[in-house]
């Protein structure tokens, strides 16, 4: 079953909120989309960094623990 949107109210100082309502008007979308597509796109980002970081921190581990498969070739 999908979940229902949710409001989520962002204060913005006058000089972004301004800044947005003309990209707003350049962009012929809604301050709306253009809030909803810079969140959803910082959230990716974000994500995919974690995930990374997870990953690396994991590879680390497997390392120090001396579980490493080595590459042939580096063997020589």
């Amino acid at each position: 079953m999908a979940q229902a949107n949710k409001i989520v109210t962002v204060k913005l100082d006058p000089e972004t909120k301004n800044k947005l309502q003309h990209l707003s008007k350049v962009k012929s979308r809604s301050t709306h989309w253009l809030m909803k597509k810079a969140i959803d796109d910082y959230v990716e980002k974000e994500d995919i960094k974690e995930k990374l970081r997870q990953e690396t921190l994991s590879r680390w581990k497997e390392a120090e623990a001396g579980k490493v498969t080595p590459h042939p070739k580096l063997e020589r």
